[in-house]
């Protein structure tokens, strides 16, 4: 039986990023943080307690979910290809080829598939959450464009 050649594919996450960061969104909010872990284990504890176990961690889970992107670091990478986003359950990505709208804000930028405002914007959109850092903002926000305008 002759053998099969394999393929090679250039795997994204090899690639060098235009630019790569972290955000941590609890650490700005450390008091909004305390709350939302002490009514996680709260949840935990009633459910645990009244309801039965698989249901407190299930609930647990859905809560851990909900609130990922707030008490889980966000890690950002721009590369040639398109964006990336990733968190403790979620990883996202969109290619420069699928994007159709970019909006700037203080905290970020904002990149949708729709041409306009849409309904679905918060589920195939992606946020690129940014610092206080100025400078990096524009950085950025120069990259999106020109990757957005080539492709």
């Amino acid at each position: 039986m002759p053998k099969r050649k394999q393929k090679t594919v250039k795997a994204e996450s090899r690639q060098k990023p235009l630019m790569e960061w972290t955000v941590h969104l609890a650490r700005r909010q450390p008091v909004k943080a305390a709350i939302v872990v002490l009514v996680i284990a709260l949840t935990l504890a009633v459910g645990w307690l009244w309801v039965n176990p698989l249901v407190a961690f299930l609930m647990g889970l859905f809560l851990l979910n909900a609130v990922g992107e707030f008490l889980f670091p966000l890690r950002f990478r721009v590369t040639k290809e398109g964006v990336e986003v990733s968190s403790f359950l979620h990883d996202r990505k969109l290619r420069w080829e699928q994007i159709r709208r970019m909006e700037v804000y203080p905290s970020g930028v904002f990149l949708s598939p729709y041409p306009k405002p849409n309904r679905l914007d918060n589920l195939r959109g992606i946020w690129l959450r940014w610092g206080d850092e100025p400078e990096g903002l524009q950085r950025l926000v120069k990259i999106c464009q020109a990757n957005i305008n080539a492709s």
